[in-house]
């Protein structure tokens, strides 16, 4: 349930992840920047707000104004690619498109910021997924998918639970089959512990952990440690062990948010606070290095 409402938090974030093999990093003055994989630093970190990279953009902002932030999209190297004057970037990048949003309207950009679709509508929830975007003509409610060609495709309308729910499917449940399959470990819970067992119904792991999250790439992270006392939308963990049950490493991660692309990322304090933080596949923390 923890891991549901920080979905339902970071919806739109999620549907996108981490792109083009760049991560944001939080340096000593308090401004982002971005890494590679290995930490090795490839834009300074200058920039007070950041989203994320895809399709080879991302949105940052250097600057404070009256409706919020100075957006602009910057490319791989950290070039300007365009601003967006004193609107807001709802989305960044998917599919060739990103959703931008002056408050009173949305529209959709192409990767020249350039309003694709020459129109505007009165709300949108998210970006592009596989071809589909959803919009509104009044403000919270009644959202109908469009096309590529922002075209309306459907009479019907729906709510923003309804499409979470429709695009957590296509985009989470096929994967995370997928990745539970590869990693050919289970979890089951007994006497309020868990544990994991194989695809044949093995107990591998023995049920020790208080909390868990599914195996990935060989690793998984637990909680070890007995909480007594739950932040709302924190979902917190405190290990990360091997398929053999072995701790790599045990390190308090709040807001855990796993694999995005190469890395683990999660952050150092509950409500997204502490700063954001990354570990490999073996569970060694990668930090920013010149």
């Amino acid at each position: 349930m923890k891991a549901i409402i920080l979905l339902m938090i970071l919806a739109s974030y999620l549907f996108y992840g981490q792109g083009n093999g760049l991560y944001k990093f939080q340096s000593e003055n308090g401004k982002y920047g971005f890494m590679d994989e290995n930490g090795k630093i490839k834009i300074k970190a200058e920039y007070l707000r950041v989203g994320d990279f895809g399709d080879g953009l991302c949105y940052v902002s250097k600057e404070v104004i009256k409706k919020g932030y100075k957006w602009i999209f910057i490319d791989t190297l950290g070039k300007k690619v365009f601003d967006i004057q004193d609107n807001f970037p709802q989305t960044g990048f998917n599919e060739g498109f990103a959703q931008i949003s002056s408050f009173e309207e949305h529209w959709f950009v192409n990767k020249k910021g350039i309003n694709e679709f020459g129109k505007t509508w009165k709300d949108g929830y998210g970006g592009f997924n596989n071809g589909i975007a959803f919009v509104s003509d009044v403000k919270f409610s009644d959202f109908y998918p469009i096309n590529k060609k922002g075209e309306r495709i459907d009479p019907k309308t729906v709510s923003r639970i309804e499409i979470y729910n429709s695009r957590k499917n296509d985009n989470s449940d096929i994967k995370d089959e997928i990745e539970l399959r590869s990693n050919k470990l289970i979890a089951f819970q007994e006497n309020d512990l868990w544990g994991f067992k194989d695809d044949l119904n093995n107990i591998v792991i023995e049920p020790k952990f208080y909390l868990v999250d599914k195996f990935q790439n060989g690793v998984c992270a637990v909680r070890i440690n007995k909480q007594e006392f739950e932040f709302a939308n924190d979902y917190f963990l405190d290990a990360i062990i091997d398929e053999k049950g072995v701790i790599l490493n045990e390190i308090e991660m709040h807001c855990y948010l796993g694999f995005q692309g190469q890395l683990i990322e999660f952050y150092g304090a509950p409500h997204f606070g502490g700063g954001v933080h990354y570990l490999n596949k073996h569970g060694q923390l990668v930090t920013p290095i010149e």
